[in-house]
C-alpha cells in the first residue's frame, strides 16, 4: 500500500524543524569563541581543522529523507520482498567491505612496487559495488525503519497510528568522538566530533596534544551510531546489530522529548548519560531482536540460535557490585572481568588522588594519577596479550565506555546498570519501562523507581 499523502507530508512536518534544530545548535557550538587560553580553546586547537561538519551532514540527510518520502519504493515491495532486498544490500555491503580491504592490504603490501596498477581492478570493482550500495541504501533503510516503526506500534509508541518521534536513520560514515576527562577522576567534560576516516597517527596527535596543554585525558573513538536526526548508523553487513543499533538511536530521539533526554544533552552529568546510555542499550537490544524474530527469523534461526526464543533478563541485585562472575578456570581469560577489575583499582587511586588534593598535598595526589595510568597501560597489555586490540586504556576510556552498563566491566562498581536493568526486568512492558524511566534524573531515583515496581 502507497504511504498516503497526509502520512508523508505529517513526516516531513516533523522531520524539518527537528533538523533544523540539530543544524543550528551544531552551528551554534562550531561559532563558539572562547576566551584565549582557557581550556576550551586548547581543545578547539588541538581539533584543529579536523570537526565533523555536521551541518553538511544534516543538510545532505534531511534532503535525501524527503526525496525517500516523496518515492516510497518500499511500498510497492511485500514483506517477503521486503525481507530480500534488505538482505541483498547487506550482501552487497559485505563484498564492498571485502573489496576495500583487499585494496588496502595491497597498499601495505611492500613487496608490492605498483599497488595503483596492482590494484586497478579490485578498486573497479569496489567502486562499482559502492555505487550499487549508494542506489539501494535509501530504499533498504526505509525498510528498516518501517520495521523497528512496526514493533514499536505494537509495543505501544504510536500516537495517532504512527511512531513519534519517527524511526529516520542515514547509514552513513560516522565521525570519531573526541572524548576528554579529568586525570584525577573518570568523568567526561567534552565530547567533539571529528572527520569520518581520522587515522590513527591523527588521533594519538590530538589526544597528546589535549593532555600538554590541558592536563586532561583524551581518547579519539569510533562509534556505531550517533542521536542526531536522522539518526547516524555505521554502514555494516551484521543485520542484527544495524536493527538494534538503529532502534537504540531512536530510543536517544524518544528521551530527547523528556526529562532524562534533554537533561543529558543540557548538562555533564555522569549520572544522567549512564541511564540514558543504559536504557537505550537495553531498548535496542530488545526491539532489534523483536524485529529479527518477525522479519528476519530464518537469518537468526542460522546465525543467532541461542536468541529465537525471548530469554527474561536476569534480575540483577541493585545493590550489589555488578562485577562479573569470575571464570571457574583460572587459567580462562574474561575481558568483562578484566575491565571490571581495571576500572574498579582505577576508581579506588583516584579517590585517593582527590583526597590528598583536597589537603593541597598535589605532588602525592599526582604520583596517584600516575600510579593509575601506568597501572591501566599494564592491564591494556595483558587484555591485549588475549588476542584483543585496544588502542588506549585511560581515563577518558572508561568515562565513554562506561556509561554503557547493561554488561557488566567498563563501569566498574557503578551500580546504575544493575538498577535500570532492574526497572526493566519489573516494569510490565517496554513502554511502561522507558515512561518510568524517562523521567529518572539521578542513582537515587532510579533507586527509588526500583524499589516501588519489586515485589516485595
Amino acid at each position: 500500500m502507497q504511504t498516503s499523502l497526509k502520512t508523508i507530508l505529517k513526516r516531513i512536518d516533523f522531520l524539518l524543524p527537528r533538523a533544523i534544530i540539530f543544524a543550528l545548535i551544531a552551528l551554534l557550538v562550531g561559532q563558539e569563541y572562547p576566551t584565549p587560553g582557557d581550556y576550551r580553546t586548547q581543545i578547539l586547537r588541538a581539533v584543529g581543522d579536523q570537526f565533523f561538519d555536521f551541518v553538511q551532514w544534516e543538510g545532505d540527510a534531511v534532503t535525501e529523507k524527503i526525496s525517500q518520502l516523496t518515492l516510497p519504493i518500499q511500498n510497492y515491495l511485500d514483506d517477503r520482498q521486503q525481507e530480500q532486498f534488505v538482505l541483498d544490500y547487506l550482501d552487497l555491503t559485505q563484498h564492498w567491505l571485502s573489496l576495500d580491504q583487499k585494496v588496502r592490504d595491497l597498499y601495505a603490501d611492500a613487496s608490492i612496487k605498483d599497488p595503483i596498477s596492482a590494484s586497478a581492478d579490485l578498486r573497479s570493482q569496489r567502486d562499482a559495488a559502492r555505487g550499487q550500495i549508494e542506489q539501494r541504501r535509501p530504499t533498504a533503510e526505509a525498510i528498516i525503519q518501517q520495521q523497528i516503526s512496526s514493533v514499536l506500534i505494537d509495543d505501544g509508541f504510536a500516537i495517532g497510528g504512527e511512531v513519534i518521534p519517527p524511526v529516520a536513520a542515514r547509514i552513513t560514515p560516522l565521525p570519531y568522538m573526541l572524548i576528554v576527562s579529568p586525570r584525577d577522576q573518570i568523568k567526561q567534560t567534552d565530547a567533539e566530533g571529528l572527520q569520518a576516516g581520522l587515522n590513527v597517527d591523527q588521533a594519538e596527535q590530538i589526544e597528546t596534544q589535549v593532555l600538554s596543554t590541558t592536563n586532561y585525558s583524551a581518547l579519539v573513538v569510533p562509534i556505531g551510531g550517533l542521536a542526531a536526526y536522522p539518526t547516524m548508523v555505521l554502514e555494516t553487513s551484521q543485520l542484527l546489530w544495524l536493527l538494534q543499533t538503529t532502534s537504540h538511536e531512536w530510543t536517544h530521539n524518544w528521551l530527547e522529548l523528556r526529562p532524562l533526554g534533554y537533561s543529558y544533552l543540557a548538562s555533564d552529568n555522569g549520572e544522567i548519560r549512564t541511564i540514558n546510555e543504559t536504557t537505550a542499550e537495553l531498548t535496542g537490544q530488545e526491539v532489534g531482536l523483536q524485529v529479527m524474530r518477525r522479519y528476519y527469523l530464518d537469518v537468526l534461526k542460522r546465525d543467532y540460535p541461542d536468541l529465537v526464543e525471548p530469554k527474561p533478563l536476569e534480575i540483577p541485585q541493585p545493590d550489589q557490585s555488578s562485577a562479573p562472575d569470575r571464570p571457574s578456570d583460572p587459567s580462562q581469560f574474561s575481558f568483562n572481568r578484566a575491565m571490571h577489575d581495571t576500572r574498579v583499582h582505577v576508581d579506588a587511586l583516584l579517590a585517593e588522588a582527590q583526597s590528598l588534593e583536597k589537603q593541597n598535598q598535589n605532588n602525592q595526589a599526582e604520583a596517584k594519577i600516575v600510579e593509575a595510568e601506568q597501572y591501566m597501560e599494564q592491564q591494556r597489555q595483558m587484555i591485549n596479550s588475549h588476542g584483543y586490540r585496544i588502542r588506549k586504556i585511560n581515563q577518558a576510556y572508561f568515562a565513554f565506555y562506561g556509561a554503557y552498563a547493561d554488561q557488566p566491566g567498563a563501569s566498574g562498581s557503578d551500580p546504575i546498570g544493575p538498577n535500570v536493568i532492574a526497572l526493566r526486568v519489573y516494569s510490565p512492558n517496554l513502554r511502561a519501562f522507558l515512561d518510568r524511566v524517562s523521567s529518572v534524573l539521578s542513582l537515587a531515583d532510579l533507586k527509588q523507581a526500583v524499589e516501588a515496581l519489586k515485589p516485595h
